[in-house]
């Protein structure tokens, strides 16, 4: 996780090989893990409850920790995706590919390629994007599996936060240094904006949105505010505050107020109005239960920092960033209506993953500088690559997952939980507001940071006390 978006957030395909190569190995070095663990112990007690110990010392409970059963109808969503992803890779006749989409069939006429097609224009591409989802999948699946104690959460919750530190520091250094290199390596790349180790200021915000709502969720955590009591005097409240292990864990607000900074600096005005958004979600969210405001004042307190220590820095550059943009002239929206034709022309199974860039240039009907490779929308672009009944699979997939998780949440009491669930699901809220506007779900670092988040957020809700 921490290695993950330093070689520009992975949106390379040597680091993207790394990434599955390492995936891979973790996934089998757990197959091994779990097959010797399962041999010894029923070599010692036979079919005696799966209590073994590991070979560090402490006793491994392999029972335990299984985590909740997902409802039924997330399974289904998920399993449509996965059917119409492999259907299109399935060479067809021509009949069929006429019942599913009479377009495709057309185009293939027109390009004298007749015969047995498949319904995705590049299966090589589509292939290869299926490979890294699966990838990306069995990596989370591996946080969930193991990430399942109140320690691990923890420890998990700190490394990613680590992270998020590290690039917004790195960002800002860079920014304010006058650098125009990642590392050693030369970069114009979003020259003036902070970016950390990407070359893209959108990326870099869609991370730190993530790693900023963690980082709320984690100080409230610590900082015990869900059990700070009701009616106290002032002198029982300094008491309170006074207390050495709530100030070291108010320590952890710093860590919000740096990553914000990030935020504000890489000036994306998507990250900026995330950014706010995350801040009022999160004062709404504690403000709902039994902590009334007291709970949402060190939310905005935070927010408030962030806003003061930008104005010290030096605000004007991201104040001219908003109010120098002209709406009506973006190009995002001729690419949406464009894209909307796409999705018209291909509605039940797509084009294939991955083929956007080559099947978009037939709906381009008003000439922009440079091709688009995305839709600038992640909804657009999923429901054009795998059709309305694929794409919205997988929409409603994230969208019910974030819901049941929240659900579950909300009948939880125990701090730590409560403080770390709240930050992860708020993440994962951010990266699906800002698909609106950027596609940060095709770039593979804050892909994965967006699934983890997922994994630990499922995976924290239901930890025992």
């Amino acid at each position: 996780m921490l290695l993950l978006p330093l070689p520009f957030g992975s949106d390379v395909p040597w680091a993207v090989f790394i990434f599955e190569c390492a995936a891979f190995a973790l996934a089998a070095f757990d197959l091994a893990g779990g097959f010797l663990v399962r041999k010894r112990v029923g070599g010692v007690g036979g079919n005696r409850p799966a209590r073994a110990e590991s070979l560090s010392g402490p006793t491994v409970d392999t029972t335990a920790g299984n985590g909740p059963r997902f409802p039924t109808y997330l399974k289904v969503l998920f399993l449509i995706f996965l059917a119409v992803t492999a259907v299109q890779l399935i060479p067809l006749p021509p009949s069929v590919l006429k019942i599913i989409s009479p377009r495709t069939v057309a185009l293939y006429e027109e390009l004298g390629a007749g015969g047995w097609r498949t319904l995705s224009f590049a299966p090589a591409l589509s292939v290869s994007g299926i490979v890294q989802y699966l990838f990306f999948g069995i990596f989370a699946f591996l946080i969930y599996r193991h990430v399942r104690t109140r320690w691990r959460i923890e420890a998990f919750t700190l490394v990613l936060l680590a992270g998020g530190v590290f690039q917004s520091f790195y960002g800002l250094a860079k920014l304010f240094g006058g650098s125009r290199k990642i590392f050693d390596f030369q970069s114009d790349h979003d020259f003036g904006l902070a970016t950390g180790t990407y070359t893209d200021h959108d990326y870099f915000a869609g991370l730190l949105e993530m790693l900023f709502a963690l980082a709320l969720g984690y100080l409230l955590a610590k900082a015990n505010f869900f059990r700070l009591k009701r009616d106290l005097t002032l002198g029982e409240k300094a008491i309170w505050f006074g207390q050495e292990r709530l100030q070291k864990a108010l320590f952890f607000g710093i860590i919000a107020v740096i990553i914000g900074l990030g935020i504000v600096f890489s000036r994306s005005r998507s990250g900026v109005f995330i950014f706010i958004a995350t801040i009022f979600l999160a004062a709404a969210a504690v403000s709902a239960g039994d902590w009334a405001k007291r709970s949402a004042r060190i939310v905005l307190s935070v927010a408030v920092m962030v806003v003061l220590a930008a104005v010290v820095v030096g605000i004007r550059p991201v104040i001219e960033r908003f109010t120098k943009v002209n709406v009506a002239k973006n190009s995002r929206f001729v690419i949406y209506g464009n894209t909307l034709k796409y999705i018209r022309a291909y509605p039940a199974a797509g084009t294939g993953l991955r083929t956007f860039v080559q099947v978009y240039p037939m709906f381009e009907t008003k000439y922009e500088p440079g091709q688009p490779d995305h839709a600038h929308n992640d909804y657009l672009e999923v429901l054009a690559e795998s059709g309305i009944v694929g794409g919205g699979a997988l929409i409603l997939f994230s969208l019910g997952g974030v819901e049941w998780i929240f659900t579950r949440w909300t009948k939880r009491r125990d701090p730590l939980v409560r403080g770390i669930v709240l930050g992860a699901l708020l993440g994962v809220v951010a990266i699906l507001m800002h698909s609106f506007t950027y596609f940060n779900l095709r770039n593979p670092a804050n892909a994965v940071y967006f699934m983890a988040l997922f994994a630990l957020a499922a995976r924290a809700v239901d930890v025992k006390e």
